[in-house]
């Protein structure tokens, strides 16, 4: 049986990056980038740390920027299609790509910005997540700053009310990309603060179940995640709603918030 805590070791894969990849188009990719570099206040020559850096999406556009990145993740298959994308952007004298899981880093250099994109954070227990702080919050420079980009909690629960006022607690909808149909049910259990979602992925060709596969992911209030933050002294200074810069509230869809480190 596998063990839902460690989710994460499995979902990263081939299958992940043919689901995930035709809804995230290059005019996205740049813009997000871009999104990350003006809120990071990030110049040419900036030190870099994507912490879940995928297959390099954006640190790409951010390297063509004339930043100096790192990128790391603990996915042999995602960083092995960052690479071919550094290759592909002719950024390999800007890029580093490294395997690594975040609660453990192993680097020994100052960074003038790091982020967590698009619910990069929150995998583990409240415990670990903490350690990650800690570890990007020893690895910024004083003055560096760290994005962090996660679901906004607060229509999850608006969701979660109005589910139960019907009798469930379980949201469900399905999706195609590619060459797969996917069904997906999403709740908010209100005990753990997280969010579990099951995913079935159908083959449209045959019909088939090819896999189910479940990921829990800790969902923080912006009071937590302040609070979370100024533990390691790292004040925010923003809180986003989304890559727009629209200020943050209770309908905005993304919770991003800005620290910068004291």
């Amino acid at each position: 049986m596998r063990d839902p805590n460690k989710w994460f070791l499995e979902f990263f894969d081939e299958l992940y990056y043919k689901t995930y990849r035709p809804h995230e188009p290059e005019d996205r990719n740049r813009q997000e980038a871009e999104f990350i570099a003006k809120v990071l206040e990030l110049r040419p020559g900036s030190r870099v740390l994507d912490l879940g850096c995928g297959y390099g999406r954006h640190i790409t556009y951010l390297a063509k920027m004339g930043c100096r990145v790192i990128g790391l993740d603990l996915s042999k298959y995602l960083l092995a299609k960052a690479l071919e994308r550094v290759h592909e952007f002719k950024v390999q004298n800007l890029l580093d790509l490294i395997r690594q899981d975040m609660r453990r880093i192993g680097l020994r250099q100052y960074f003038d910005a790091s982020y967590m994109f698009y619910t990069t954070f929150g995998y583990f227990t409240d415990e670990e997540n903490e350690v990650v702080i800690e570890n990007v919050a020893n690895l910024l420079k004083r003055g560096g700053r760290l994005l962090i980009d996660q679901l906004n909690p607060v229509p999850l629960l608006v969701a979660s009310y109005y589910l139960q006022m019907r009798g469930s607690d379980v949201r469900r909808i399905w999706w195609e990309s590619g060459n797969y149909i996917v069904l997906e049910e999403g709740r908010l259990d209100l005990v753990s603060a997280r969010y579990l979602m099951k995913r079935m992925f159908i083959d449209k060709e045959t019909g088939k179940v090819v896999t189910v596969r479940e990921t829990s992911i800790r969902a923080y209030t912006p009071k937590e995640l302040i609070d979370l933050l100024s533990r390691y002294d790292l004040e925010v200074e923003k809180l986003y709603g989304d890559y727009r810069m629209s200020e943050y509230r209770a309908t905005s869809p993304r919770l991003i918030v800005v620290a910068k480190k004291r």
